[in-house]
Formats: C-alpha cells, structure tokens, sequence
C-alpha cells in the first residue's frame, strides 16, 4: 500500500479517538450513557431516534433463525433468500472450479437479479473492502469473508438506497451487524453430514466471550469451520452431455481402446464424461474471529472499535482439460495398435492428430485473507448526536494451481522428446511425467479500501405537525485494487486457463442529507440527498423520496421513489490485456462492410485478433427505483406487509466489440495500418486488402435491464396453554418482468421464467418461503419450505421444455439440557428430494437455482457459562 496523506489521516485519526478517550475517561455507567445518547438507527436511513416503523420494506433476520434452518454458510442463506434467489447470486457449491469468472472460494449476492455489484454489503452499517478478484467483470464483496458465527442479524432492505449509501446500492442493501454487548461465556461444537455413503462431512467450533466492566464492553467471537468436498460422481447426476477423444490417421478418425465400446460415430471417438468429474460442493477449511469494544467516556461520549478477520482456504474443482496435439506417426510414443492403423496405406510415419485429455482433474488451491479495523467516537452536543470513524480493510487472495493445469510450451517439448504419451488420456505416463508439465501460474490479488467519516443528527425545527429531524454527514474514501495473474497465464501458455490482469485505485467524497418532515399528524415525508465524487469518473447526484402515512395505529401505506448508481469497479476501468477473436459479416447492408476488403468480399466475413483492456472513460451506471407497499399489524399476533417494486437499470458496463467497429465505421476511433500506430487506443487495423486484422476494444456503458414485481411476508403468532408457542410465517417474491438489452442495438431479451445464457442462470418467476418454530419449556422445533416456481429449459436445450417446480423441506428439533446447555438436531432437504431435470445445462439440473446436496444433518452443542 502505497503512504499517502489520507492513509496518514486515518491513521491520525484512529489514534486521536484513542487519546480523546483516555483523557475524558470516567467512571460513568455504560448503561447510564447508553440511555442518553445510544438513539436507534435502522438499515435503510441515517436518521436516529425516529420513528421508522414501516417505513422502508426491511427484513431482519437474526442468527437464531440462521441456526434454526440448518445454514452452514451466509451463502448458503442468501441463495434461499426469495429477493435474491435470482440471476448474480452465486456460492462455491455448485460451481465449477472458478469457471464462469466466479472466483474459486467466493460468493456473492445480488438482489432482485440486477447483478452483484449493484447491491452493497455493509458490514455493522458501514463498506468493506470488495474482493480482489472480479466475477467476470463485477466487483463484489465476498461473503465468505464474514465469519457466520459472530453475525447477531441480517438486514436486508430491497429498496434502492444510493442516497443514503452511495454506489452500488441500485437494487438494495444487505447489512450484517455482528454481535455486540455480550456477557458472558459461550462455546459451540458441531457436527454435520449428508445420508449418503460419501463423507461430505462439515465440523464447527466457536468461543463467544464478553467481558463487562462499569463502563465498557468486550465482545469476542472465534469461529473454526472445516467441510470435506462432494463430486458429481458421488450423487445419481444425470448427465446430459458428454464430451468425445478421438485420434486422425491418415484423414480417417479411430477410438482410442481405452474406451472399448464406449464409442460414437461409428467407432470413430470415444465418449468422454467429463461433467462426471466436476465438484458439486468444494472443501473448504476456515477460521475467523470479530472484536466489538465499546468504552463509554462519560454521559456525553463513548469510544467504539471494531475489528474482523477472517483466513480461508480451500479447493475449486473442474474436469481434467482437453487438448489437441499432433505426434510424429515413428514416435516411440505411438501405441502398437495405432501403428498398425498408420501403416495401412504402407508409411506408418504420417504424423497422427490426438484430441484428448488431460490425465488428471484440475485443481485450484485458494488462500483468501480479509482483515477491517475500525475505530470511532460517538456522542452528544448539545440536543444533537454526532458519530465519526476511520476505518481500513484489506482483502487479499492467493490461487495456486496444484493439479491439471499443463504449460503448453513444456507439454509440446515432452511430446517432442518421448517423455510424455498423450495416448490413452495419458495414464500411461507416471506421476513424475505428469507433475513436470503441470504450471502453478499463482495468482494473486489485493484489495483496499480506507475510509473516514461523521454525522450529526438531530432536531432541525417544529411544524405544526411535529418536528422537523435531520441528518448531515460526509464520507472520504481511498480503494486500491490489484489482479495479478501469472505471465503464462495472461500469454494463454496454459491449458483450460485464461486471465488478464488489471490495477486501478481511486479516492471519492461524499456529502449527505436526510430530513423527516411531518406534514400532517399521520404523514410523514422522508427526503435524501447524496452528493458523490469520484476521482476517475466525476460526480454523481441521487435523491430519494418515501411517503409514510399511517392510516390507523395499525396500518402503515409507505411509498418511495430515488435514483441509484454504481462507479465503474477498478477491474474495470484498470483491467489488463485479454487476448481472443472476433468476426464481423461482409456485404452490403452489413454494417462494418467499411472494414471489409478484398477477402471480405470474397468470403461474405473475417474473422481477426481482438485485444479487450479497461476503458478509463466509463460513465457510471445509472438506475431509478420505485416502490409501494403496507405494513399492516391486523392484530397483535398477525402482522403483513406487501411491496411491488420496480427497477431502470441502465448504462451497464459490459465488454462491446460492437461500440468500437462502429467508431472505426464512422471514423471517430483511428483505422491504421499497424497495432503500433494505435498508440495503446482503441481503434481498428486493416491489411494491404483493406480487411480488418486487429480490433482494440474494452468496456463501456451500453446494457439495459428493467424488472419489477411483488414482496410479500406475514407473520402469525398462536399461544397456547397447553401446547407452546407457535410462529407462522409465509415470505416471498413474485417477479413480474425481467428484460434486458445487452446493447442499444440488440433486442429486448425477455429472461423472466427460463434458463437463459451460456450459464445457465435463472430468473424464477416465483420463490417461496413458509414454516412454523414451536417453542415449550426446554424444547424448541422447527419446519420450514422453500419453493421455486418452475421454469423454462435454457437455451442448449434437447429433450424437455419445462425444469419442474422444486419443493423441499428443512426441520429442527432443539432442548435445553440444564440451565446452560442446550442441544440442536437440524435437517436440510428433508424428503432428500432431488433437483428437477433441465436438459440444457451439462449435468441435468440448474445449478443457479438448486442443487444435488441431497439430504443433509447437523448436530450442534451449545455451552454457555
């Protein structure tokens, strides 16, 4: 990390909330303190000590809940969360070895299926760093990165918030406030596995202890997980395509014998499973730890602090790589039998084509560190409260490629010299043949983010209806980001692997201002403004509008309108060389003909080298969001709330070939004779034949997405005086639309309801969650569904239409033992049911959506003393 003076500020400011502190120390009571200032904040408004019931469409849900339904993972709870269940969610399960651009280890989540990096993580209400490596293009905040253990509650509000949050809040807000005030002692074990034969087995330990004093508080939480891996090979997938090996002599094409009858064509190449290879769930081996320290100064003051770590590590899977190579017809190398089938037409030296595999699986080994420390001071003056904090997190990441992932060069020289056979999927060779062509091409990748801030919030005057609150504040941040690939990877020297690096940073401001005007005795108007500047892009404005209005004591009618944003990532605007290719169709009334020459003409297109790099120039993306709904408590046990939502995504960067042929057309980007001559901008080159041989291009803001549809949750409460407590709770989503234009000139692409893409993604139209948690003296039970709607196959489909509607079930049973130990037997996919079939994705399920987990169990001992 580069010193700087804002690195210096934090630091400076860090330390002057310390010695503040020591010097204004009293022995003032924590609770006598608390009262006086600590005022209520809800995620969704900066506003303290108001009111906001109702006003925003909040859900919380603490970690009671979370053990409750048996999650092992946070990403294992957003995926089944229904506002999430959708396109940009993604977990390591279910995955296939860092494929799709989804980093090995990582997920993320995005609401309302707009894409990860426009929903914003918030950790105990303020940024963490994102990860180092982007999904595909998307900048994220890695999940896994929060140790699940030290969470006391999630908050989840789908509303667009970039005028309270600024960047990336488009689609809403998810916030993981961790535990805090704890007294006290708690250690939990746990134990859990699937009912299959296979030892998919998970282990858990975690120390909770809080240290109380007159006037400050000490919370912290140690979390050690470990689970075992589980292959598609360990469960009855049903594999819809399969890929082939085959050998070329002579113009004719054979199976290899390794196959025996196992061939296609005739005898001409063998089937190869390799689905049947990939992971379904990674191992994974994780450690974390939280620290919360509040020291109340004096009734006016308190000191705050917060620290997070977490060390993860892990592997990714995927099936060994194909490859092609061509071997001289006398190598020692060429088996007897293909020898014979050489010599048939009486020269047995023809050289001899082998498509095939790889000997061994690919593995990816990852090492992710993330670290946050905070520290602040919060207090009272006057009749206004006050709040400021520096902070500074740091993510870094590390893959290695310890299996399957052979250099090119080295492959071909081993080849040349008779040290490596490609024959028979190349289990002939031993394991030193075969461990000296693998290439570790590490990579690694950092991620920083240093931020100051503060608030002042109270009183600005009274109306005739109530008084007028305010809140004004400001943010200064620093990110820093760096991807860097291995050299032979970035040069495609290494099979069934690509990269590009990529190294940006920015500094950004912000100022802010939220106001709750009571217009009339039962309507309120709650208004936001947000100024934000960034260092690369510019400025951006977004205000936001909402409407409460209690018609009874009871019911709550709220309604909001605001524009969002997202700042380009740094991967983005900073990513390195990709190589690839493109083609453009010739002719007239095509529109490049323009760059079509003498084999243009000839041939009806041309195909040439494409270079993709980040684009500094990258407009922000823009949104608008618009929701209505009630909050209505029927009765004192039965409470409803119903939202529709709409979302304008706009402005969306992606990677457009299109933008920059069309600006080489039009002769707003250079066409030139040599790469040289490009001068490292984007623009086109053409041969002496007039033919298009080499496009630069990069990302800009062209995509479009709009969807909308309906939130709805109602809770139940039935107290019996014989039988317990019981909690009804029906939670879900129904989407109405979803359409996406990749560019301006593309078609609208209606995704709602099918698997669409070249990934597979689903867009369900509905997502359903219902259950009930019992509660009787010392023993507590619980059972829950969740439903996704069916939808149609995707995209390669062959021989079904419709993926069926998934329905599974989860339970619990917990007692209390003696007065501080308690026992919880949780299950997952009660009825083992498994994932419906879809035809177009490779292994016969939608991953995005369900999964081949089966039937799993936890076990888990609580001690508290």
């Amino acid at each position: 990390m580069k010193v700087s003076v804002f690195g210096c500020a934090i630091t400076g400011l860090a330390f002057s909330t310390v010695q503040l502190a020591m010097a204004n120390a009293t022995e003032a009571s924590a609770a006598e303190a608390e009262s006086k200032f600590e005022k209520i904040q809800v995620t969704g408004s900066r506003l303290k000590g108001v009111d906001m019931e109702g006003a925003n469409p909040l859900q919380t849900f603490d970690k009671d809940e979370l053990v409750k339904r048996g999650y092992e993972t946070i990403a294992e709870f957003l995926k089944d969360l229904p506002q999430a269940a959708s396109a940009g969610t993604f977990t390591e399960t279910g995955g296939v070895g860092g494929a799709d651009g989804a980093p090995a280890g990582a997920s993320g989540v995005s609401l309302r299926g707009l894409g990860s990096s426009a929903t914003l993580v918030l950790v105990n209400g303020r940024r963490v760093a994102v990860d180092s490596f982007s999904n595909g293009s998307d900048s994220f905040v890695n999940v896994n990165a929060i140790p699940m253990a030290a969470i006391e509650r999630i908050d989840v509000l789908t509303d667009g918030a970039s005028s309270i949050y600024g960047s990336d809040a488009i689609a809403g807000v998810i916030n993981f406030i961790l535990r805090k005030d704890f007294v006290g002692h708690e250690v939990s074990v746990q134990y859990g596995n699937d009912t299959s034969d296979h030892d998919a087995s998970r282990v858990g330990v975690t120390y909770v202890g809080g240290f109380q004093s007159d006037n400050s508080n000490t919370t912290l939480v140690i979390d050690f997980a470990k689970r075992n891996e589980i292959f598609n090979s360990d469960r009855p997938v049903n594999v819809t395509y399969t890929s082939y090996t085959e050998m070329v002599v002579d113009g004719n094409y054979y199976a290899e014998e390794w196959c025996g009858d196992d061939t296609r064509w005739g005898g001409e190449a063998c089937n190869y499973d390799y689905v049947i290879q990939r992971a379904i769930q990674p191992d994974f081996d994780n450690i974390g730890a939280t620290l919360n320290h509040v020291w109340q100064i004096d009734n006016d003051m308190a000191f705050f602090t917060e620290a997070m770590y977490q060390k993860n590590t892990g592997h990714a899977y995927e099936a060994p790589a194909g490859y092609t190579v061509t071997v001289p017809g006398d190598s020692v190398l060429v088996p007897d039998y293909v020898r014979e089938i050489n010599g048939l037409d009486g020269d047995d030296t023809d050289n001899i084509r082998v498509r095939t595999r790889m000997p061994e699986r690919r593995v990816q080994e990852y090492d992710t560190e993330s670290f946050r420390v905070l520290a602040g001071l919060r207090g009272d003056w006057g009749d206004w409260g006050w709040e400021t904090a520096a902070s500074y997190g740091k993510s870094t990441n590390e893959i290695t490629h310890v299996a399957g992932y052979m250099n090119r060069s080295v492959l071909s020289a081993a080849i040349a010299e008779g040290e490596f056979n490609p024959f028979n999927l190349g289990q002939d060779n031993s394991a030193n043949a075969i461990a000296a062509l693998r290439d570790p091409a590490v990579r690694r990748g950092d991620s920083e983010v240093m931020s100051l801030d503060g608030n002042l919030s109270g009183d600005l005057f009274e109306m005739g209806s109530g008084v007028v609150s305010a809140v004004f504040g400001g943010e200064l941040r620093r990110e820093e980001i760096a991807d860097n690939p291995a050299p032979s990877a970035v040069m495609d020297e290494v099979i069934g692997l690509g990269a590009s690096d990529a190294a940006a940073d920015r500094t950004q401001y912000a100022l802010y201002g939220e106001f709750n005007l009571p217009l009339f005795e039962r309507l309120d108007l709650i208004a936001a403004l947000r100024y934000d500047h960034y260092s690369d892009f510019g400025g951006d404005v977004n205000p936001k509008v909402s409407l409460r209005y209690k018609a009874t004591d009871d019911l709550v009618l709220r309604a909001s309108w605001s524009t969002g944003f997202r700042a380009p990532s740094l991967s983005q605007l900073g990513a390195g060389t990709s190589l690839g290719s493109q083609y453009v169709n010739c002719g007239l009334g095509e529109p490049f003909n323009a760059l079509c020459g003498e084999n243009g003409a000839l041939d009806g297109e041309l195909e040439f080298d494409q270079e993709t790099i980040g684009n500094q120039g990258l407009d922000a993306e823009k949104s608008e969001a618009f929701n209505a709904g009630i909050s209505w408590n029927l009765t004192d046990a039965w409470q409803l709330t119903i939202d529709y939502w709409r979302y304008d995504h706009r402005d969306i960067v992606d990677i457009d070939a299109s933008t920059t042929l069309k600006a080489c057309v039009d002769g707003s980007a250079p066409v030139v004779g040599t790469v040289a001559e490009l001068n490292g901008d984007f623009g086109c080159v053409v041969d002496g034949a007039g033919d298009i041989s080499f496009l630069r291009t990069g990302y800009f803001n062209v995509g479009s997405q709009t969807t909308d549809g309906l939130d709805y949750r109602m809770n139940y409460r039935v107290d019996t005086a014989g039988a317990g407590e019981f909690q009804f709770y029906v939670s879900g989503t129904e989407t109405f639309s979803f359409e996406r234009r990749v560019t301006p000139d593309a078609e609208v692409e209606d995704l709602l309801g099918r698997l669409a893409g070249a990934n597979e993604i689903a867009r369900p139209e509905r997502v359903l969650d219902a259950g009930t948690d019992w509660s009787f003296g010392d023993w507590t039970a619980s059972l829950s569904a969740h439903y996704i709607s069916a939808m149609g196959d995707g995209d390669f489909k062959f021989d079904n239409d419709t993926v069926d509607s998934w329905l599974t079930f989860s339970a619990s049973v917990g007692v209390t033992l003696m007065e501080n130990h308690s026992l919880l037997l949780s299950v997952r996919n009660l009825t083992d049911e498994e994932p419906p079939y879809a035809s177009s994705p490779t292994n016969g399920y939608a991953s995005s959506a369900h999964d081949w987990l089966g039937q799993r169990w936890n076990l888990r001992y609580n001690l508290r003393f």
